[in-house]
């Protein structure tokens, strides 16, 4: 699914560019095993805020400036390093990576991958996950 969202002419995502995102992912300053914690967290806060066309506008301003506020409250931050068990600025850190992969998987008016994680069918924590995992082994 994902590489059919990469695939989509309408998007800006490449095979190299998600590459060189998913590698700003796994260094973020957070322990690979939570990256996948944070991703689920951000997902779930996504899902309650709407649909993909309306979300898009926040995601891609997240993504350029890194503030997350555009998207989460500082309550929302804490509830979810909590939750995580990180520290609030690691998901400020994380947070901004996850918008931009988001965006660049998806068009301007969020279809694509956006949409297929709002609805569930792709499943940010399982991917962000497999990405750590994968880390170990390169």
């Amino acid at each position: 699914m994902v590489g059919q969202a990469i695939d989509r002419t309408d998007t800006e995502a490449s095979n190299g560019l998600m590459g060189s995102v998913l590698g700003a992912l796994n260094n973020a300053p957070v322990e690979n095993n939570k990256i996948g914690d944070v991703a689920r967290g951000f997902q779930n806060e996504l899902q309650k805020q709407g649909d993909a066309s309306s979300l898009m506008g926040s995601l891609q301003s997240v993504a350029a400036t890194g503030a997350i506020e555009q998207l989460l409250g500082s309550e929302q931050v804490v509830a979810l390093a909590q939750q995580v068990g990180v520290d609030p600025a690691m998901i400020k850190s994380v947070t901004p990576l996850i918008a931009q992969f988001l965006v660049k998987g998806s068009n301007s008016q969020g279809d694509g991958l956006l949409e297929k994680v709002l609805s569930g069918d792709v499943d940010l924590g399982q991917m962000a996950g497999v990405i750590g995992m994968a880390s170990k082994f390169m």
